[in-house]
Protein backbone atom coordinates (compact mmCIF):
# COMPACT_ATOMS: atom_id res chain seq x y z
CA UNK A 1 0.00 0.00 0.00
CA UNK A 2 1.26 3.22 -1.37
CA UNK A 3 2.00 5.86 2.07
CA UNK A 4 -0.80 8.62 0.54
CA UNK A 5 -3.25 5.18 0.68
CA UNK A 6 -2.16 4.02 4.42
CA UNK A 7 -2.68 7.56 5.75
CA UNK A 8 -6.19 7.85 4.40
CA UNK A 9 -6.92 4.34 5.73
CA UNK A 10 -5.40 5.37 9.14
CA UNK A 11 -7.34 8.45 9.10
CA UNK A 12 -10.75 7.05 8.16
CA UNK A 13 -10.21 3.98 10.46
CA UNK A 14 -9.32 6.82 13.59
CA UNK A 15 -12.13 8.95 13.03
CA UNK A 16 -15.05 6.16 12.23
CA UNK A 17 -13.20 4.55 15.85
CA UNK A 18 -13.68 8.11 17.62
CA UNK A 19 -17.62 8.55 16.37
CA UNK A 20 -18.00 6.15 17.90
CA UNK A 21 -16.33 5.61 20.71
CA UNK A 22 -17.57 9.35 21.83
CA UNK A 23 -21.05 8.26 21.52
CA UNK A 24 -20.19 5.48 24.17
CA UNK A 25 -19.60 2.29 21.98
CA UNK A 26 -16.93 0.41 22.55
CA UNK A 27 -14.39 -0.13 19.88
CA UNK A 28 -12.25 -2.99 19.51
CA UNK A 29 -9.53 -3.04 16.76
CA UNK A 30 -10.01 -6.54 15.25
CA UNK A 31 -8.13 -6.13 12.12
CA UNK A 32 -5.13 -7.93 11.51
CA UNK A 33 -2.88 -4.78 11.26
CA UNK A 34 -3.90 -3.78 14.52
CA UNK A 35 -3.53 -7.19 16.09
CA UNK A 36 -0.39 -7.99 14.83
CA UNK A 37 1.48 -4.19 14.55
CA UNK A 38 4.65 -5.64 12.91
CA UNK A 39 2.77 -6.32 9.39
CA UNK A 40 1.71 -2.75 8.83
CA UNK A 41 5.46 -2.34 7.45
CA UNK A 42 5.71 -4.91 4.92
CA UNK A 43 4.66 -5.02 1.33
CA UNK A 44 1.56 -7.41 0.27
CA UNK A 45 4.08 -9.73 -1.45
CA UNK A 46 5.95 -9.88 2.24
CA UNK A 47 2.97 -10.41 4.07
CA UNK A 48 2.06 -13.24 1.43
CA UNK A 49 4.77 -14.99 1.83
CA UNK A 50 3.35 -15.18 6.03
CA UNK A 51 0.90 -17.44 4.80
CA UNK A 52 -1.89 -16.34 7.22
CA UNK A 53 -5.50 -17.96 7.48
CA UNK A 54 -7.71 -16.53 5.05
CA UNK A 55 -9.86 -15.90 8.29
CA UNK A 56 -7.28 -14.22 10.28
CA UNK A 57 -6.99 -11.56 6.95
CA UNK A 58 -10.07 -10.84 6.53
CA UNK A 59 -11.11 -9.87 10.16
CA UNK A 60 -13.06 -6.81 10.00
CA UNK A 61 -11.32 -3.09 11.77
CA UNK A 62 -13.33 -3.66 14.67
CA UNK A 63 -15.94 -5.04 16.59
CA UNK A 64 -18.21 -2.38 18.31
CA UNK A 65 -20.61 -3.12 21.48
CA UNK A 66 -22.76 -0.54 22.78
CA UNK A 67 -21.85 -0.41 26.54
CA UNK A 68 -24.14 -2.99 27.62
CA UNK A 69 -22.37 -5.16 25.41
CA UNK A 70 -25.61 -6.85 24.66
CA UNK A 71 -25.20 -5.73 20.92
CA UNK A 72 -22.47 -6.28 18.44
CA UNK A 73 -21.36 -4.87 14.99
CA UNK A 74 -18.62 -6.24 12.64
CA UNK A 75 -17.43 -2.69 10.78
CA UNK A 76 -15.31 -3.03 8.00
CA UNK A 77 -14.14 0.54 7.14
CA UNK A 78 -13.10 1.88 3.63
CA UNK A 79 -12.51 5.41 2.15
CA UNK A 80 -13.37 5.78 -1.28
CA UNK A 81 -12.23 8.70 -3.46
CA UNK A 82 -14.95 7.75 -6.22
CA UNK A 83 -17.53 5.78 -4.71
CA UNK A 84 -19.08 2.64 -6.29
CA UNK A 85 -20.94 -0.53 -5.63
CA UNK A 86 -17.85 -2.62 -6.31
CA UNK A 87 -17.01 -1.78 -2.60
CA UNK A 88 -19.30 -4.54 -1.74
CA UNK A 89 -17.40 -7.62 -3.67
CA UNK A 90 -14.19 -6.12 -1.64
CA UNK A 91 -15.92 -7.37 1.16
CA UNK A 92 -17.65 -9.98 0.04
CA UNK A 93 -15.45 -12.71 1.64
CA UNK A 94 -15.34 -10.94 4.96
CA UNK A 95 -19.29 -11.37 4.92
CA UNK A 96 -19.21 -15.07 3.58
CA UNK A 97 -16.87 -15.78 6.79
CA UNK A 98 -18.35 -13.81 9.78
CA UNK A 99 -22.11 -13.08 8.65
CA UNK A 100 -23.52 -10.07 8.85
CA UNK A 101 -20.52 -7.22 8.68
CA UNK A 102 -21.77 -3.45 8.63
CA UNK A 103 -19.42 -1.45 5.97
CA UNK A 104 -18.90 2.46 6.93
CA UNK A 105 -17.72 4.01 3.84
CA UNK A 106 -16.25 7.61 3.65
CA UNK A 107 -17.00 8.86 0.08
CA UNK A 108 -14.30 11.58 -0.58
CA UNK A 109 -15.99 13.19 -3.88
CA UNK A 110 -20.13 12.74 -2.81
CA UNK A 111 -22.88 14.54 -5.12
CA UNK A 112 -25.12 16.95 -2.84
CA UNK A 113 -28.48 16.59 -5.15
CA UNK A 114 -30.26 18.27 -2.42
CA UNK A 115 -27.75 20.51 -1.50
CA UNK A 116 -27.79 19.33 2.35
CA UNK A 117 -24.11 19.58 2.70
CA UNK A 118 -24.71 17.44 6.26
CA UNK A 119 -22.13 15.27 7.64
CA UNK A 120 -24.10 11.80 5.85
CA UNK A 121 -23.33 13.51 2.52
CA UNK A 122 -19.72 12.04 2.87
CA UNK A 123 -19.95 9.07 5.92
CA UNK A 124 -22.77 6.05 5.86
CA UNK A 125 -22.76 2.50 6.47
CA UNK A 126 -25.13 -0.66 5.27
CA UNK A 127 -25.42 -4.07 6.04
CA UNK A 128 -23.69 -6.70 4.09
CA UNK A 129 -24.73 -10.60 4.63
CA UNK A 130 -25.50 -13.77 2.81
CA UNK A 131 -28.85 -15.41 3.11
CA UNK A 132 -27.66 -18.96 1.74
CA UNK A 133 -26.09 -18.44 -1.07
CA UNK A 134 -27.03 -14.67 -2.06
CA UNK A 135 -24.81 -11.79 -0.92
CA UNK A 136 -27.53 -9.07 0.06
CA UNK A 137 -26.64 -5.10 0.98
CA UNK A 138 -29.19 -3.15 3.49
CA UNK A 139 -31.02 0.00 1.73
CA UNK A 140 -32.50 2.29 2.88
CA UNK A 141 -36.01 3.01 1.98
CA UNK A 142 -37.91 6.33 2.70
CA UNK A 143 -41.18 5.33 5.04
CA UNK A 144 -40.49 1.99 5.45
CA UNK A 145 -38.18 -0.50 7.02
CA UNK A 146 -34.83 -0.95 5.34
CA UNK A 147 -34.69 -3.65 2.58
CA UNK A 148 -32.25 -6.70 1.95
CA UNK A 149 -31.63 -6.39 -1.72
CA UNK A 150 -29.44 -9.34 -3.35
CA UNK A 151 -25.81 -6.94 -4.35
CA UNK A 152 -26.27 -8.48 -8.12
CA UNK A 153 -29.47 -6.33 -7.82
CA UNK A 154 -28.70 -2.57 -7.60
CA UNK A 155 -27.75 -0.03 -9.67
CA UNK A 156 -24.59 2.01 -9.21
CA UNK A 157 -24.46 5.66 -9.04
CA UNK A 158 -25.34 8.44 -6.94
CA UNK A 159 -29.00 6.87 -6.02
CA UNK A 160 -27.12 3.76 -4.56
CA UNK A 161 -24.75 5.97 -2.30
CA UNK A 162 -28.04 8.09 -0.83
CA UNK A 163 -29.72 4.67 -0.48
CA UNK A 164 -26.86 3.81 1.95
CA UNK A 165 -27.70 4.52 5.53
CA UNK A 166 -26.67 7.52 7.95
CA UNK A 167 -24.24 6.25 10.79
CA UNK A 168 -27.28 7.80 13.69
CA UNK A 169 -29.78 5.22 12.08
CA UNK A 170 -26.93 2.00 12.52
CA UNK A 171 -26.03 3.19 16.18
CA UNK A 172 -28.49 5.29 17.50
CA UNK A 173 -26.02 6.65 20.41
CA UNK A 174 -25.20 9.21 17.67
CA UNK A 175 -28.73 10.36 17.83
CA UNK A 176 -28.86 11.96 21.19
CA UNK A 177 -28.28 15.32 21.93
CA UNK A 178 -24.52 15.48 23.57
CA UNK A 179 -23.37 13.92 20.17
CA UNK A 180 -24.87 15.84 17.57
CA UNK A 181 -21.76 17.71 16.58
CA UNK A 182 -20.09 14.62 16.68
CA UNK A 183 -19.87 13.74 13.11
CA UNK A 184 -19.90 17.81 11.53
CA UNK A 185 -16.81 17.90 13.78
CA UNK A 186 -15.32 14.25 12.28
CA UNK A 187 -16.27 15.35 8.45
CA UNK A 188 -14.16 18.94 9.35
CA UNK A 189 -11.41 16.44 10.61
CA UNK A 190 -11.54 14.36 7.12
CA UNK A 191 -11.44 17.75 4.84
CA UNK A 192 -8.39 17.55 3.91
CA UNK A 193 -9.13 14.38 1.94
CA UNK A 194 -12.29 15.07 1.30
CA UNK A 195 -13.08 16.77 -2.72
CA UNK A 196 -14.79 19.71 -1.67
Amino acid sequence: MDFSSRIKKEMTEGIVKAILEDAGYRVIDSGIEKVIRELSCLSSIEYGRLGYPDAMSHLPDFTVMNREQDQKFLVEVKYRKKWGKEIFEEVREQARMFGELTLVSINAAADDPSNINSPSRFIRCCGLKFDGEIYKVEIRRQQAPNAWIPCSEVNDGTGLWWAMTPLPDKFAKLKENAHAETLVKAVKALSGILDK
